[in-house]
């Protein structure tokens, strides 16, 4: 798949155990349940070498920007955390550069088709999983 198959715009469809999974990385009840309330869309960007991508909620937006192979500081739940981008195939997979950080201890792959895009999220101590899924916008 080449590059651009990632490129665009996701509007979110539904979850599937997102809330305990969210519970399992340590976030408090109040912001979980907003979070699962939450529909977000979500942007791909490639220029070059450099990736970004925008995760738009009513709470607030994340961006992160990074290359492919490299670590880099993302916005995580517990603040930040550094992470590593690889792709395989059509997924993106975004894992902890070092397990031993408390708030590095959950991974995601993101799994890009022609109709849209489902994350996976895993919290690596429980292998609690969770899926959020997006169609194309």
């Amino acid at each position: 798949m080449t590059m651009e198959k990632f490129v665009g715009s996701y509007k979110h469809d539904r979850d599937e155990n997102l809330e305990e999974f969210f519970e399992k990385i340590g976030m408090n009840t109040m912001m979980r349940k907003m979070a699962v309330r939450s529909k977000p869309t979500m942007e791909v960007k490639v220029e070059g070498d450099e990736w970004t991508i925008t995760t738009a909620t009513i709470m607030k937006n994340v961006v992160s920007k990074f290359r492919l192979n490299e670590e880099v500081e993302v916005e995580a739940v517990k603040g930040k955390a550094k992470v590593v981008f690889t792709v395989e195939g059509n997924e993106l997979i975004q894992k902890p550069s070092s397990r031993s950080e408390e708030q590095s201890r959950a991974m995601s792959v993101r799994t890009f088709t022609a109709d849209g895009m489902i994350q996976m999220f895993k919290h690596i101590p429980s292998d609690t999983v969770a899926y959020r899924y997006f169609t194309r916008a």
